[in-house]
């Protein structure tokens, strides 16, 4: 009995700091509450030519470091300087219309932060990352090359299925 009370209580505790720094959350769903990642937050996402284009575009609006701004910039549709969430932002509004925040242009640009730069960001990963002291502009322009980079790999799969 003693050995049961000691697992459960080290397993709750496991599972409290998984939850308590992030690793996993704990969600409501149309099936009650369930532990885990968000959907938005699963790497299979089905993305579109739209991503592409919104992607290219954040690219273009950061062509040279002197229109990137390192510190978050206040308004992103009128300021000429852009951080990387600013381009991004912008770059869905020149291409969709509207700024959507889990669009999966946006997402991959968040899994290419996690994978190269996990230690560069706590809370935001777009604004954390653009900030951090370590972050440099080559940095800024690789994990948007890396996102193009997925983004047309998905599209050929998706192409080549047809």
């Amino acid at each position: 009995m003693k050995k049961r009370i000691v697992y459960a209580t080290v397993t709750l505790i496991l599972l409290g700091s998984l939850v308590m720094f992030g690793v996993i959350g704990v969600y409501k769903t149309e099936n009650g509450i369930v532990l885990g990642l968000p959907d938005y937050e699963k790497r299979d996402i089905h993305v579109s030519q739209v991503d592409l284009d919104v992607l290219a575009r954040a690219d273009a609006l950061l062509s040279s470091e002197s229109g990137w701004s390192k510190g978050r910039v206040s308004n992103c549709l009128q300021s000429e300087k852009l951080d990387l969430y600013c381009a991004l932002e912008r770059a869905s509004v020149e291409v969709i219309g509207k700024y959507i925040h889990r669009q999966p242009a946006l997402q991959e640009v968040r899994f290419a932060i996690d994978d190269h730069y996990r230690e560069r960001w706590t809370k935001h990963r777009l604004v954390d990352f653009n900030s951090n002291k370590d972050t440099k502009f080559e940095d800024i322009k690789a994990v948007l090359e890396k996102a193009i980079s997925i983004v047309r790999e998905k599209l050929a799969v998706y192409n080549a299925e047809l």
